[in-house]
């Protein structure tokens, strides 16, 4: 070899045989993406303060929720189909969205502050008392073993779902 011209062909050379005999694998994957806040809602101040990181796979921090649903004013939660829409415009998700209880989200007690922050987030605008805001957590499968938990609460007084999302790696 008696210039780089020369070793880098060389070696490309030797790298195009070894790949040339494999075949490759798909690489493309179906997830659907998801939406956490809504185009001109304020995030509440509680769940833009929340340090925790959901353990899985992949240790994922907690990202802020704020979705329009009008019927958080009324005091009801959206049902699978609902949820679906409000967080993937594009693809249909309901077929693959459960909801948990709080206990069974968390049967440690290791995200007691996400829990509290998103119950303090249901009540700021009204200042009231979070200790009796309902909390739901919906169960998201956006591909192959990817997982989204949305921590909710209903805002009434401003007509939103808030919360907090955790994205998972669960094989």
């Amino acid at each position: 070899m008696s210039s780089d011209n020369d070793y880098m062909a060389f070696l490309n050379k030797a790298n195009a045989d070894l790949d040339s005999g494999r075949s490759q694998p798909a690489t493309t994957t179906q997830q659907a993406r998801t939406e956490t806040v809504d185009v001109d809602v304020k995030v509440p101040t509680p769940l833009t303060s929340v340090d925790a990181y959901y353990i899985s796979d992949t240790d994922e921090p907690f990202e802020p929720v704020a979705l329009r649903w009008e019927g958080a004013q009324r005091g009801v939660w959206p049902d699978a189909s609902t949820f679906s829409k409000l967080i993937s415009i594009n693809t249909d998700l309901s077929d693959s969205i459960e909801t948990l209880s709080p206990s069974s989200f968390d049967p440690r007690n290791q995200y007691a502050s996400v829990l509290k922050a998103v119950r303090a987030a249901a009540v700021e605008s009204t200042q009231g008392d979070d200790s009796a805001v309902e909390v739901k957590i919906y169960r998201a499968e956006v591909g192959t073993s990817r997982i989204e938990y949305y921590i909710t609460a209903l805002d009434s007084e401003a007509g939103l779902l808030v919360g907090l999302r955790a994205k998972a790696i669960e094989s």
